[in-house]
């Protein structure tokens, strides 16, 4: 598991006389979220952006699961398709799925037309049956079983396994280590240029951040009906940039 951290490129210097001239070219966008900011005598403001990030092992892996069936009526496709969806459902609690974890995505019933047919023939088209279609969202939290999930779910019926999506099923920890890192990279960047200009930082004026997660490995699963599938879970890059407004006065 590795961490970092990285200074960002926005450093901007503000006095006091130049502070309402210079506010007015801020884009309209930031403009309507900034708060105003007010300076002491002597004080000049320093706009500092940096980033910090923290790399996890997910644990929390989603993935839909679809089913489709045919039938002559729209009750026996559907009939069918409820039957592979319970075979479904039943492998993945087998292996420890929790009833949570289980969630139905979509569902329909289509009819299906003999349009060519019908072309051929010059009529309009007939419905021949009617197609049935269920898509379940799962979520695996024991991602050493994920293979074998997947072949289960294949046995039991399934037509197609989409996924992976790797999570952290509490993200907290690692956007407060990313949180950390940020805001020390904001002031050590801070400090550098206060120090360069004869200055020193006194006090913190405002603060806002953004955050992003993303995942760092391969994000693959068979689609068809393929068994004994290779799922690697990689690792996830939890990232927030701050940026801090800060006071400086002269040494």
């Amino acid at each position: 598991m590795a961490e970092g951290a990285e200074s960002g490129q926005a450093v901007r210097l503000v006095g006091p006389a130049a502070l309402a001239f210079a506010a007015s070219f801020v884009p309209a966008a930031a403009d309507a979220q900034q708060v105003p900011i007010s300076l002491a005598p002597g004080e000049v403001l320093l706009k500092v952006e940096a980033r910090g990030s923290h790399v996890s092992a997910p644990d929390v892996m989603r993935m839909t699961v679809g089913t489709v069936t045919i039938g002559r009526t729209a009750r026996e496709a559907t009939n069918a398709n409820n039957e592979v969806a319970a075979k479904i459902i039943a492998a993945a609690r087998a292996l420890e799925v929790e009833r949570r974890d289980v969630q139905t995505s979509s569902l329909s019933v289509d009819p299906q037309m003999d349009d060519e047919k019908a072309d051929r023939e010059g009529r309009a088209p007939r419905i021949t049956g009617y197609v049935a279609r269920n898509t379940l969202e799962l979520r695996i939290r024991d991602l050493a079983r994920a293979p074998e999930m997947i072949d289960a779910l294949f046995e039991a019926g399934a037509n197609s396994v989409r996924g992976p999506i790797f999570s952290l099923a509490d993200p907290r920890p690692a956007e407060r280590e990313a949180r950390r890192k940020a805001v020390a990279a904001a002031r050590e960047q801070a400090e550098t240029y206060a120090d360069a200009l004869g200055m020193r930082i006194v006090r913190v004026l405002q603060l806002s951040e953004a955050s992003e997660t993303a995942f760092m490995g391969s994000n693959s699963l068979p689609n068809v009906g393929a068994l004994s599938a290779s799922v690697e879970s990689g690792v996830l890059q939890t990232g927030v940039t701050v940026n801090v407004d800060y006071a400086m006065v002269p040494r």
